[in-house]
């Protein structure tokens, strides 16, 4: 199995959702082209699920690719969206904790690395929320300045999680994101995984645990893009699709 998830450290960071955290140093033709050159999280790809592998349980079916991915623990900051404003981004609001576009609002007055990606979920009866995952140096909660912008701002200990996930191109918004999460749920459940779905045998996205994760600024020619969607899965699941898939495979 391969490691993935290399660590690449940069101050010069454009987000997926906002040109205005950009610096003219940071405005490159490589952005353009989709190069990522900030941190992100390490992983392990636990499996690869190739569109080239069959699925045995289905024929003539074009497979949604996706990788399993294990990921450690790791610390974010968090907000939830405005639902009463249209649901306003809270992006600006977790900007200002690390200090992208002015002083820091964090208590240490301390000016935080932007990583990639950022993270948001939508779960049934929840707020839709997003994150900024926090640069690995930030490996102990006593490490993290507390936000001055406490009633927006939250930190999170994101626990030690494996899921799948599928990599695509193209806009980064709540229904293109969404449409790829249904086709890695669709293509989960092919493979055997048992997801919650509705008596039309669609799956309930609202009762899945899944993210969708942007890694480029908005300028980035769209094709180009890198986004992933996320389903977190159980060990058991994994095992399970890792040993079924696998025999597969070898077949």
């Amino acid at each position: 199995h391969s490691i993935q998830g290399t660590i690449i450290s940069t101050s010069n960071y454009c987000s997926p959702l906002s040109s205005s955290t950009c610096t003219t140093t940071s405005t490159t033709m490589g952005m353009v082209l989709g190069k990522i050159s900030v941190e992100e999280p390490a992983f392990k790809v636990l499996f690869n699920r190739a569109t080239t592998t069959p699925a045995s349980n289905v024929s003539n079916t074009t497979t949604t690719p996706y990788e399993i991915r294990k990921y450690g623990k790791r610390y974010a900051i968090e907000s939830i969206y405005d639902s009463t404003n249209g649901d306003r981004s809270p992006f600006m609001a977790l900007a200002g904790y690390i200090g992208v576009t002015k002083a820091p609002e964090n208590e240490s007055n301390e000016s935080i690395a932007m990583t990639a990606p950022v993270a948001i979920d939508r779960k049934e009866g929840d707020n839709k929320r997003m994150k900024f995952i926090l640069p690995s140096k930030y490996d102990d909660i006593s490490k993290i300045p507390q936000p001055k912008n406490y009633n927006k701002v939250s930190i999170r200990e994101m626990a030690p999680a494996v899921g799948a996930v599928h990599q695509f191109s193209g806009a980064f918004d709540d229904s293109h994101c969404e449409e790829k999460a249904r086709a890695l749920a669709a293509q989960l459940i092919r493979d055997g995984i048992s997801l919650p779905t509705g008596e039309d045998g669609e799956v309930e996205l609202g009762k899945v645990n899944f993210e969708w994760w942007g890694y480029n600024p908005p300028f980035t020619i769209p094709m180009l893009r890198r986004n992933e969607v996320w389903i977190e899965l159980t060990e058991e699941q994994v095992n399970e699709l890792i040993g079924t898939k696998g025999e597969e495979a070898s077949e």
